[in-house]
């Protein structure tokens, strides 16, 4: 694995988790343990999870596969590719990516703004409503539904489940993203 692909998702780990933590913690003035111990039995939560995230994932790669999304796909197929990421690496940066994001905006962002809100936050952050571009936005319209999933996920089931199904979207996107370069 890369030196930058280590530093980019231990960051994205430790200051999405820490702010998270932080958030829950001083803000919504609970313990960050209690909130692990909540919800649906970890089996039941990781099975959801696996279940959304798969679901989730088969929806945004529709989309993307579609003629209107081409240039879109070359464009995003080709930042993945530079980052050189292996299996692992796709891995490892999912994992970080769901375990920091999941933490800060699901369990830290989501009850002070809500489901919907927090989606929103989270789909413009990430580039995905973009007003000077129609295709990514339409993209990014339907990713907050998909999002708003993973907020449900954590309200009804648990932190983890909301956590699996982010982990496995974001691998399953790199995946076919890096497969999508090969073809183009």
């Amino acid at each position: 694995m890369k030196k930058t692909t280590l530093i980019f998702g231990l960051g994205t780990l430790f200051f999405f988790g820490l702010g998270g933590g932080l958030i829950i913690e001083y803000i919504q003035q609970q313990r960050f343990t209690e909130l692990l111990g909540r919800g649906m039995s970890l089996h039941h939560q990781l099975v959801l999870g696996i279940l959304a995230g798969l679901g989730g994932s088969a929806i945004a790669l529709f989309l993307i596969s579609r003629q209107f999304f081409k240039k879109e796909r070359v464009y995003y197929s080709e930042l993945i590719s530079r980052l050189e990421l292996d299996m692992w690496g796709m891995t490892f940066l999912s994992i970080c990516a769901g375990i920091g994001e999941e933490i800060f905006f699901r369990a830290g962002i989501q009850p002070l703004l809500g489901i919907w809100w927090t989606a929103v936050i989270f789909v413009g952050l990430h580039g995905y409503l973009n007003p000077r571009n129609v295709r990514i936005s339409i993209y990014g319209i339907i990713l907050v539904g998909v999002i708003a999933i993973f907020g449900y996920l954590f309200e009804y089931a648990g932190l983890f489940s909301a956590i699996t199904a982010h982990a496995l979207f974001d691998l399953v996107l790199f995946w076919k993203m890096d497969k999508y370069r090969e073809k183009e």
